[in-house]
């Protein structure tokens, strides 16, 4: 009997895709709202929208995570609202304070937001 050749493991792929992670983002009740009033103020000249702020993952504690920006998006720019990481193993979602880098949890991040 001639030995099992050994077959290399498949490379690891996300359980959340990009564009999950991006529907899931949308889905937020604040971003909802930031896009209806964005389009509301501009009357439609500029839109809320997702971009992709590095196409690499961000590594955070050893896990691999999507880095999107909410952004005011308009034909002369575009104005970063909020930074969002994804995880690509679960979607959790984790928001970069924008003073001090911390990343915060999304509940935290939405106490934030009433204080």
């Amino acid at each position: 009997m001639s030995p099992v050749p050994a077959v290399s493991a498949p490379a690891a792929t996300a359980a959340v895709s990009r564009e999950q992670a991006v529907q899931k983002l949308m889905a937020l009740p604040e971003l909802k709202h930031w896009a209806d009033v964005i389009e509301k103020r501009s009357e439609g000249e500029r839109h809320g929208a997702l971009i992709e702020t590095d196409p690499a993952p961000r590594d955070v504690n050893g896990r691999p995570y999507y880095q999107l920006s909410f952004v005011e998006n308009g034909d002369d720019m575009a104005q970063a609202m909020a930074s969002f990481l994804v995880s690509q193993a679960n979607g959790d979602i984790l928001v970069e304070d924008d003073v001090s880098g911390d990343l915060l949890p999304l509940d935290q991040w939405r106490k934030s937001l009433k204080d």
